[in-house]
């Protein structure tokens, strides 16, 4: 059996470092503003490209530090090659985190890192004078009878706590699924005792915030001083086919008949994590569309894990502090 020390060996193999700490013209440290999207839903969505457009085009008016995509990007199937080709072209570093539903197709996770170019399903690196911690949520347990996986195993588990060891930067955890929500990851608690025992050098928390997509919702929750940050999806909340609807003009339907069973945006929803190193804080942009068609509320749609009010086309601001005990 591998040493927890061995499992950290072979996952830096992952790890990449950019400069740090950004430095402004007078050489303070300066601002880290990373460019957000997730669930846009390339195999599922209509306009999925004019999305990724509008993200990539604002994204490189603003002159963001880098990007990153949170999953349910698209499959790894030679048509969608230039999909990700084009977000691998964004001239800052990206980063890419594996969704559930980028294996949809049969495809396996390996096929996925390598079809996005990422070096490895999950992994870390520094940048702007903070830590980043990119986890895969789709590991199966033991007893897995099928179905979508959310588990963070043994391995990982045991490399995620040695990785926020050995950082003394200020760190920030990235999931597609959720390590808030009760009916996501399995063993999120494990998971968040790890994160909220992670203590800088003078006893301050080391975990800034986790950030997540999966659940297409608007929602944030403090747990034990961190804060947990769903990031609405680029396209729509899915209220499946029991709730059926025309969105679409019905050409366009008949090309794309899986929005049928969700409440499309009518323009892509992303945002722009902003850390200010002085101030001691972070803030998510707040974003805003509209329906494209009918909304969950007036389908009827309910869920006993999701309140109806995140359930909004729209991503609400955040500001919150970090290093505090």
């Amino acid at each position: 059996m591998k040493t927890r020390r061995q499992f950290l060996k072979t996952a830096l193999v992952a790890s990449a470092a950019y400069p740090l700490p950004l430095k402004g013209a007078t050489g303070a440290p300066k601002k880290l503003r990373i460019g957000i999207i997730t669930d846009i839903h390339k195999d599922i969505i209509h306009d999925a490209d004019e999305r990724l457009g509008t993200f990539l085009d604002e994204m490189k008016k603003e002159k963001v530090d880098a990007i990153l995509q949170m999953g349910d990007f698209c499959q790894p199937k030679p048509a969608n090659k230039p999909f990700v080709d084009r977000f691998n072209a964004f001239p800052a570093p990206k980063f890419h985190v594996l969704g559930n539903h980028d294996m949809d197709g049969g495809f396996k996770r390996e096929q996925v890192v390598a079809f996005f170019g990422m070096k490895s399903r999950y992994y870390s690196f520094d940048l702007g004078g903070f830590h980043f911690i990119i986890l895969d949520a789709n590991d199966k347990p033991d007893g897995w009878k099928g179905g979508y996986s959310h588990y963070l195993a043994p391995d990982q588990v045991a490399w995620l706590e040695e990785d926020l060891d050995k950082t003394t930067l200020n760190t920030f955890v990235i999931s597609h699924q959720s390590l808030e929500r009760p009916a996501c990851i399995d063993n999120q608690a494990d998971v968040r005792a790890i994160l909220e025992a992670a203590k800088t050098a003078d006893g301050k928390r080391k975990v800034a915030a986790c950030f997540n997509g999966h659940w297409h919702i608007d929602h944030e929750r403090v747990i034990n001083g961190i804060p947990y940050v769903h990031i609405n999806s680029a396209s729509y909340y899915w209220v499946g086919s029991k709730f059926q609807h025309a969105s679409l003009d019905p050409e366009l339907a008949k090309k794309y008949p899986v929005v049928s069973s969700t409440s499309p945006y009518t323009k892509p929803l992303f945002t722009v994590l902003e850390i200010d190193p002085v101030a001691g804080k972070f803030t998510i942009r707040g974003a805003k569309s509209e329906w494209l068609g009918k909304s969950p509320q007036e389908l009827n749609y309910t869920s006993t894990e999701v309140e109806s009010a995140w359930m909004r086309p729209a991503i609400s601001p955040v500001e919150e502090t970090f290093g505090k005990v």
